[in-house]
């Protein structure tokens, strides 16, 4: 899109910044020399970091390297061989699988896709696999060096991960987004290496950067899931990156039949649901009472938000569908931080005629978009903080999965928490980063930007 294409519907100058980003990152890339050989992108929810990886995916063929896409999971690497096939239709993507996966039809059925051994990719101008499989396949011999290496989603990639593609080529693209869960790993003893140098708990791209500080890092300045309503809040999880909503305010909507509730709990909802269509945002506070993780109150209103959102009839309008139209319960989403939150949930949520209705942790939604997100926070109704709930990461992803608006609900204790004697934490030599300090930085500055927005009962 050119910023002629806005209309009033995009930012142009936003477009041109981040195109530009984009652009000068991937020339970097297809340039690079072999005495300096990585490039890093960083950019925040919805920057369109996989249309920059197809981008360079093709600016990479045209230059007839052979390249190489690996991502942390199967279905971004399934995501990226339909992008990359579509975009690129002159060019066979070749699909590397372990031995039970296989491709989804909506990739398969695409004439240049092919799903291949990994012995026989070797010559494949495009290949795509998971960084454990393309890292496998490495180490044992069966796929050869390939001339330029990308790796998408990469603060998501642990950096063992990356360490065992590392030597598959001499150029390097890493791009991700900062402000998401950290990797998990099954490594035992994991505080064993941290402050080493080949720590295998840190990122793809902390230990890039780690060991070759020149690295350049190019980060892109746009938005375009979230709406300038959202970025506010959303700017707290990237302090180092500075970036603006794609699309002009006012040009999504949501809008909902007038609101009767007579009761108590049932005009929360409704506030809560007025605010949110009106401002993108609605931060439900309930009083200050010692909860179990799967608060019995903070559930039913969760549920009864979503059914009372249902009965009042949602409909949407945005930069794709201008004309008003009905919200689909797909595109509705509950986001929790434990399973127990999420099984009952799910469960409230069937018997009350919802089942399209996703709901799911933050490690799950991370990388899906939806236009309507209703979050239990992480900290709701705890006796204390941990490093666990206090991961920035985890705020990010279900604070930044919507297009319209987002309902968050804690209780009133949860900024207390963060006054209280902060948790120990320990230190290792070498190893600078603080988790549990940078997670209550990170969670005081939403709950700033959120108090405009906050409702209590």
């Amino acid at each position: 899109m050119t910023p002629q294409d806005s209309s009033g519907v995009y930012d142009p100058a936003v477009m041109e910044a981040a195109r530009s980003v984009a652009n000068t990152a991937i020339q970097d890339f297809v340039s690079r020399s072999d005495s300096n050989r990585g490039v890093v992108v960083t950019a925040p929810a919805g920057s369109g970091k996989t249309g920059l990886v197809v981008n360079a995916v093709g600016a990479a063929r045209r230059q007839k390297f052979r390249v190489a896409v690996g991502t942390p999971t199967n279905e971004q690497a399934f995501s990226l061989v339909r992008r990359i096939a579509v975009d690129h239709p002159g060019e066979t993507v070749t699909f590397v699988p372990a031995s039970d996966i296989s491709l989804p039809t909506y990739a398969s059925q695409l004439s240049n896709v092919q799903q291949v051994k990994a012995s026989n990719a070797n010559g494949a101008g495009v290949i795509v696999g998971t960084l454990s499989k393309l890292g496998d396949a490495f180490s044992r011999g069966d796929l050869g060096e390939v001339d330029a290496l990308l790796v998408d989603e990469s603060f998501q990639a642990d950096s063992s991960r990356y360490y065992a593609v590392g030597g598959l080529a001499r150029l390097h693209m890493l791009v991700g987004d900062s402000g998401q869960l950290s990797p998990f790993s099954t490594i035992d003893d994991p505080d064993h290496w941290r402050g080493l140098p080949e720590d295998p708990l840190q990122t793809a791209v902390g230990v890039l950067l780690r060991n070759h500080p020149t690295t350049p890092v190019y980060k892109l300045p746009i938005t375009r899931r979230l709406d300038s309503r959202a970025a506010v809040v959303a700017q707290a999880f990237y302090p180092d990156l500075r970036f603006s909503a794609a699309v002009m305010p006012g040009v999504r909507q949501l809008r909902l039949s007038p609101a009767i509730s007579n009761e108590p709990r049932g005009r929360l909802i409704d506030r809560a649901l007025d605010g949110a269509c009106k401002n993108g945002w609605a931060h439900v506070e309930l009083p200050t009472a010692p909860s179990l993780t799967a608060d019995p109150e903070i559930i039913d209103l969760i549920a009864g938000t979503v059914d009372r959102l249902a009965q009042r009839g949602p409909k949407t309008r945005c930069e794709s569908k201008t004309t008003w139209s009905d919200l689909p319960g797909a595109r509705v989403a509950v986001g929790v931080s434990h399973n127990d939150q999420k099984d009952l949930l799910r469960s409230r949520l069937d018997s009350m005629g919802h089942s399209d209705v996703v709901v799911e942790t933050a490690n799950k939604l991370q990388g899906l978009e939806f236009d309507v997100i209703v979050a239990w926070h992480p900290l709701a109704g705890l006796p204390e903080v941990d490093e666990f709930h206090l991961e920035a990461g985890r705020l990010c992803v279900l604070l930044t999965r919507h297009r319209h608006a987002c309902i968050l609900f804690g209780r009133a204790s949860d900024r207390a928490l963060l006054d209280a004697i902060p948790p120990t934490s320990p230190a290792y030599l070498g190893f600078n980063p603080d988790p549990v300090y940078e997670g209550r930085e990170t969670h005081e500055s939403v709950f700033v930007a959120l108090e405009p927005h906050r409702l209590t009962r």
